[in-house]
This record gives structure tokens, sequence and C-alpha cells, in this order.
């Protein structure tokens, strides 16, 4: 660097020139960069906050869109939540014999479809061909329906748990992982000219595992619920007689 008075070279840095004392200026630092807003990870939640508050303020005012549109948001999070809801408690008693019930329901029909197309015999135009058909066999039709109608469920220490478990160790299981027990009542509806009949079938559902599981598949058909808890009763009650009598030998 040069001195700004005498014209003389100097060391780079010198405050003062060695050669006629003048005041050299001080070096100037080098601008640094302004520094940036550290980023904001919930300014996308923030600005959507906003927006929703901005919909909700212009359906309060009367906007028509913004109204259709936060019904539609306030639609779509219901259906959300009836989504959770279903995957998360779908596996209960009752959705297990309707699940069930419904399944067996389309299997039966898809049978009779391909044995009325398949099978000599339930051929109609088949039995017409070999003299066989009887007209009055389509007088005979009638319509069948079931519905879901109780459940009710029985603790880890009930009798009727007990007795499943018996049943369970009668067919070399391990009856201690039976957790819990449900009766779901299904009332099936028959009509047919002109008279209806109603009948109520139990079924059995255990937990094991976690998960519910059907353990026949055909339900008891009782009066109510309370004369087909009464059966695993029963079997509970023998099983602690055999149990007992076991104890007592030893």
């Amino acid at each position: 660097m040069f001195c700004t008075k005498c014209g003389k070279q100097v060391a780079d840095g010198s405050l003062v020139c060695p050669y006629c004392g003048n005041a050299l200026a001080a070096p100037q630092a080098a601008p640094q960069a302004a520094p940036q807003a550290a980023p904001q990870p919930m300014q996308a939640v923030n600005n959507f906050a906003g927006n929703v508050g901005n919909v909700v303020n212009k359906a309060k005012k009367g906007d028509k869109k913004s109204l259709i549109i936060a019904i539609v948001a306030v639609v779509a999070v219901i259906a959300v939540v009836v989504c959770l809801i279903s995957l998360l408690f779908g596996n209960g008693p009752k959705s297990v014999v309707k699940n069930y019930l419904k399944k067996t329901e389309s299997l039966n029909e898809k049978e009779s479809d391909l044995n009325s197309k398949y099978m000599l015999f339930a051929n109609k135009k088949a039995l017409k061909k070999l003299d066989m058909y009887d007209d009055d066999e389509d007088d005979d039709d009638y319509d069948y329906s079931w519905k879901v109608t109780k459940t009710k469920k029985f603790g880890k220490s009930d009798d009727v748990t007990e007795g499943v478990r018996a049943y369970v160790k009668a067919r070399k299981g391990d009856e201690d992982k039976v957790q819990n027990t449900a009766l779901v009542e299904v009332t099936i509806t028959v009509k047919k000219d002109g008279d209806k009949d109603k009948v109520k079938e139990y079924f059995m559902v255990v937990k094991v595992g976690g998960n519910w599981y059907l353990l026949d598949d055909d339900g008891d058909i009782a009066e109510n619920i309370n004369d087909a808890a009464e059966k695993w009763e029963n079997m509970a009650g023998s099983s602690k007689k055999s149990k007992k009598s076991d104890d007592d030998d030893d």
C-alpha cells in the first residue's frame, strides 16, 4: 500500500506512515452476507390454517362457494374418521358374524347358479326334456333374510368363556390362549305363502391372539341369548367337576 500524503510505499496494514507520520486509514472489513432467516417448518401448516380460517370467515359472511368448500372438507374428514374406526374395530364379534354370513350367502348363490347351469337334475331345460320338470316347484319359492340383532360379550373368567376353554381343550387345543368370548344373535326370517316364521341362532365367537373368530360354522338355535349361554356354562361346570375329581384322586 502507499501513503496518501507522501506517496511512499509502506507495509500493508500500517496505521501510520513511517516516512512522514501520516495517519493511514484502517483497512475496511470485507462485507458479510446478511444472515438468512432460518427455515420455518411450520410455515406450511400456518398457511393452511390461515386458509381454513379465511374459508370459514367467508362462509360466515355468506360466500356460497366458500361454504360449499367448507362442507366438502368436513364431509371428507368424517369419511376418513369412519374409515379409521372401521379399520380399528372391524374385527369385533358382530362384524365377524356379519362378514361370514354375507360371504356364505354369496358362495351359496354362486353354487346354486353353477348347479342350475351344469347339473342335469338342477337344470330346468334338461328336466323338461326328461319330462321331469314340475311347474309347481316354482310356487315353492320363499323369501329368506337374516339380521344380527344382539351381541353379548363374556370376560376371561366368565363361565361361558370357561366352557369354551373346555371345548378347545377337548379338541387338543391350548385353552389358555382363549382370551374372551361373545355370543352373537342372528334372527332369521322366512316368508312363504304369506306366512312368516322367525328363528334365532346364536354364534359363539372367540378372541384368540387379539382377533375374533367363529367357533363353528353353524349357530345354536335357542329361545334367547341366556339359554344359548347356558350350554357353555354347563360345559364349564362339567369341566370344573372333572378337574376337581382328578384333584381328589391325586
